[in-house]
């Protein structure tokens, strides 16, 4: 097959009128640059009572006429209209739409009748089945569509029959409308053949402000989206593979073969190292987009130390907010408020305790004695206070083993939780995607030098048979080899890929990570946490017993005023009573005021206790974030993802070259077919190592 120049409207060119141009509303009579090709728009049909927008095209180099349909606007005049389209196709209804987007074809085939008719239709989104839909009625007005991420055809509308090969649907691997249709089992609704490519960003954003571009294949003026300071070109058109030599898309197996000749090899040498979409200037963004990747996991790197100290001062946090009380701020240190608070509490019992030893004191001062004789009074403080003293005791040691237990976990215990489970303090993952970044980012400088080396040696080749015979065939047919000279050069493969044995179980190393270190966590918080805690709510309780019991015991012992005496001795009774009472109430305050205080401590410890599993899980997205930041993770997984579907768009092209450089008895030629074939390997290679370090 010789080599003809490719000027006829393509796909790519289909796709751009129709997920950018058309969007635009261009006026009649206007220009439109298409991939370096002049259209003029030669009628449009715009805010049509049914919601139908369109234009139709013209290819001033080749006299095609096209018409594109324009998706859901549904902003436009009539753009309700859109949305009730969009749920009809889900019917078996007529749409009104569908039946308007026929009538304008109609019209334009007989409009432009002397110019050969309509040869193509295009439409994304809802433009889609508009477009099909003209091809669907009319099957013998040998029509081609092309269309990008489409909606439906209404239920009925295709022929079981018919295979519609004349229609061809390119699918983006990013869009998530697509994607649903697919997912509800309705793609036997669209027409035609289905082909994958990959454009747009992986994930939708925080906002979802990546969608619209995803599906209509083009962001705003064509604008690049930008990731961590790198233009990524979302341009569905650019992600369409096409033929080196013959421009025919690569999704349906091998194009038909060519000759090799010098002009053959000129156009491979232009395809490999030329503009930004040759094979060495897609390669070159993936080495920016990989290193920039690389970059934001350094810059993990060096926030190790501050990651470690936002997850101590979060699992503090959240702790404290579930004690929900003053006296348990800073439970990490061995100076907590609760140390404080019971060194009051200790002291107000002492307190109390010396208000009772002074009543005593009171009944043995004479001449109360013999009141004291009379009424009978003993407040034996040992049995009073000592049970409370006890307990005292006890809750403050298991405090300073509980703000033990907090400092062990926050100095200790969250430090390592970033290793994996190793009783380190180590970055494993972050330090193991590093590690993996190095291999893949040098293996990414080593495949580019085999792709310029494959090109030196494609253009020493043309250069041979210039020199040698203009007559490529008859050169390979007789002469068997067309090289004199530097056979080594030919054979020449590069220097071979580095393995990595890092991140084998790619991104879901860090999954592994999160769970290990949630486990370790929730073991931790068994054992150490919420066991001190059961035995602190424990004494609480029997603390508050104890004091009510003493209060009770100070109350009723005290009270001697209803003791019956024949006569006042000149009123020392009454007065005996009065002070013996003031002194209980004094006595009785402070242990009031420490139970007061006791019972939002024992809520506290109890909130603790049965809620220790809602502190990890309100922990763990901070942990997962301290692992590696999730905002990181978001512009590291783009740019991964990226770079891994441009390797698979080059591997796609790299088939067709190996294809059209195979079976050839020339020396030459099978040496570039090799290196081809190791130009293709490496490819995969490095996709297949991008891919252990791209989130999924």
């Amino acid at each position: 097959m010789t080599i003809t120049t490719q000027i006829e409207t393509t796909d790519a060119d289909l796709v751009e009128l129709s997920g950018y141009h058309v969007y635009q509303n261009p006026p009649e009579d206007s220009k439109l640059d298409v991939n370096g090709k002049k259209f003029r728009v030669v009628n449009t049909n715009y805010d049509h009572p049914t919601g139908l927008d369109a234009m139709t095209v013209l290819n001033q180099k080749t006299g095609e006429i096209s018409i594109i349909y324009q998706g859901t606007q549904a902003d436009a005049k009539y753009g309700k209209l859109d949305l009730l389209t969009d749920a009809q196709l889900l019917s078996d209804l007529d749409v009104r739409q569908v039946e308007a987007a026929d009538e304008y074809y109609l019209e334009m085939k007989k409009l432009f009748e002397n110019e050969g008719g309509v040869s193509s239709v295009a439409g994304n989104s809802l433009g889609g089945p508009l477009a099909s839909e003209v091809v669907v009625e009319h099957p013998d007005d040998n029509i081609r569509c092309v269309t990008l991420d489409p909606a439906l055809l209404p239920k009925g509308k295709m022929d079981p029959n018919r295979d519609y090969d004349n229609i061809v649907n390119y699918f983006g691997d990013n869009d998530v409308l697509t994607k649903g249709l697919i997912a509800l089992g309705l793609e036997d609704r669209i027409p035609g053949e289905r082909r994958d490519i990959s454009f747009g960003v992986p994930y939708a954003g925080a906002d979802l402000e990546h969608i619209g571009s995803s599906h209509t294949g083009f962001k705003k003026d064509m604008a690049p989206h930008v990731v961590a300071g790198e233009n990524i070109n979302v341009s569905a058109d650019d992600h369409i593979i096409t033929s080196i030599w013959t421009g025919e898309p690569l999704y349906s197996g091998n194009t038909e073969r060519i000759d090799i000749t010098p002009e053959a090899l000129d156009k491979l040498s232009k395809a490999l190292i030329g503009d930004d979409l040759s094979v060495h200037g897609k390669y070159t963004s993936i080495d920016s987009y990989m290193n920039k990747s690389q970059s934001l996991v350094e810059q993990e790197g060096e926030r190790f130390t501050a990651r470690l100290n936002e997850l101590q001062d979060k699992i503090e946090e959240i702790t404290e907010s579930h004690f929900s009380h003053p006296l348990f701020k800073g439970m990490s240190t061995l100076a907590a408020p609760i140390l404080l608070e019971l060194d009051i509490w200790i002291a107000l019992l002492g307190k109390a305790e010396s208000f009772v030893r002074s009543i005593n004191k009171v009944l043995d001062s004479p001449p109360l004695e013999l009141v004291e004789h009379i009424v009978n009074i003993d407040l034996n403080v040992a049995n009073i206070f000592e049970p409370p003293r006890e307990l005292l005791s006890q809750f403050k040691e298991n405090i300073v083993d509980l703000l033990q237990g907090f400092k062990q976990l926050s100095e200790h215990l969250i430090p390592t939780l970033l290793s994996g489970g190793k009783q380190v303090v180590e970055d494993v993952f972050v330090n193991d995607l590093n590690a993996h970044y190095k291999i893949v980012n040098l293996n990414i400088e080593k495949v580019s030098k085999h792709i310029e080396l494959f090109n030196f040696k494609t253009n020493f080749v043309r250069a041979e048979m210039v020199m040698r015979d203009k007559n490529l065939a008859d050169s390979i047919t007789n002469k068997g080899s067309l090289l004199a000279v530097a056979p080594s050069m030919l054979n020449s493969s590069g220097e071979p890929l580095t393995e990595s044995d890092h991140m084998l179980v790619g991104m879901k190393l860090g999954d592994l990570i999160l769970d290990e270190s949630i486990a370790i966590l929730t073991a931790f918080g068994n054992n150490v946490i919420q066991a001190v805690v059961g035995t602190l709510i424990g004494i609480v309780s029997a603390l508050e017993g104890s004091l009510e019991a003493t209060i009770l015991q100070i109350k009723s012992k005290a009270k001697i005023d209803s003791v019956a005496i024949p006569m006042d001795f000149l009123g020392l009774y009454s007065n005996l009573a009065n002070k013996v009472n003031a002194i209980a109430e004094s006595a009785i305050a402070p242990l009031e005021e420490i139970t007061g205080t006791l019972g939002g401590v024992r809520d506290g410890l109890t909130r603790v206790f049965f809620g220790f599993p809602n502190i990890v899980n309100e922990f763990k997205p901070f942990l997962q974030n301290a692992i590696l930041d999730q905002f990181k993770l978001a512009e590291i997984n783009i740019l991964n993802g990226v770079s891994s579907s441009l390797h698979g768009e080059l591997e796609l092209l790299f088939e067709d070259i190996i294809y059209q450089l195979s079976e050839h008895k020339g020396n030459s030629i099978t040496a570039l077919h090799d290196t081809s074939q190791k130009v293709k390997a490496d490819l995969e290679t490095v996709r297949e190592q991008i891919e252990r370090i791209t989130f999924s």
